[in-house]
């Protein structure tokens, strides 16, 4: 893939169930952005239509969007691809998953932090959280790899496909479907995600 929409495309960063994640390029200007396209896995498709997909992804779009925070990513452009909506945000190339070596293999040891930064990363990723609940908004999927550093050492939370706003009224998301990630989703999470509240969020921070 060369091109998303306008933009140049460098590489791919990453890939979840709900699509891709690429490193790009605006033409003219030269900065680099990340792009994440909607592609979700066809299992995910099958359970939840394409059309649920697509409104889910642009929540997601429009939630970091309106937000503002020093340590929430920002979202600054919104289109359409081949059918197929992306959004553009802040690129940083590393990850809090990265810094601490943490891989596929969950039980595998991850490399400790000094006392100072691993202090500091969780202040920061507090502050953002401190934010988003302000606004009504529970994470449900806080995690080394969802917290981004800049070269200056700032936390930026990223990835709120799987958010709620407080007051929403429940997605229907398919029985079973477990929202969150293993050994970080707090227990009252695993057994009902829409009951999740902002406590849901400190317990992964804690983790």
């Amino acid at each position: 893939m060369k091109r998303i929409g306008r933009y140049e495309v460098c590489g791919r960063l990453g890939r979840g169930g709900m699509g891709g994640v690429f490193k790009a390029r605006l033409p003219h200007l030269g900065r680099v952005v990340a792009i994440k396209l909607l592609d979700p896995h066809e299992h995910l498709v099958q359970l939840m239509g394409w059309e649920a997909l697509c409104e889910s992804f642009l929540r997601e779009a429009k939630v970091m969007a309106g937000l503002r925070h020093p340590n929430l990513a920002e979202v600054f452009d919104l289109d359409v691809h081949k059918g197929r909506p992306f959004f553009v945000m802040e690129y940083f190339c590393a990850n809090l998953g990265e810094a601490i070596g943490e891989s596929y293999e969950v039980e595998a040891p991850s490399r400790p932090l000094r006392l100072d930064l691993a202090a500091d990363y969780a202040a920061q990723t507090l502050d953002g959280l401190h934010r988003l609940h302000a606004a009504g908004i529970v994470h449900r999927d806080i995690k080394p790899y969802n917290l981004l550093l800049t070269d200056q050492g700032r936390v930026k939370i990223i990835d709120f496909g799987l958010s709620r706003l407080r007051g929403e009224v429940p997605r229907g998301e398919p029985q079973g479907l477990k929202v969150g990630s293993p050994y970080y989703a707090a227990p009252e999470q695993e057994r009902d995600p829409e009951s999740a509240d902002a406590r849901a969020d400190l317990y992964a921070v804690g983790v």
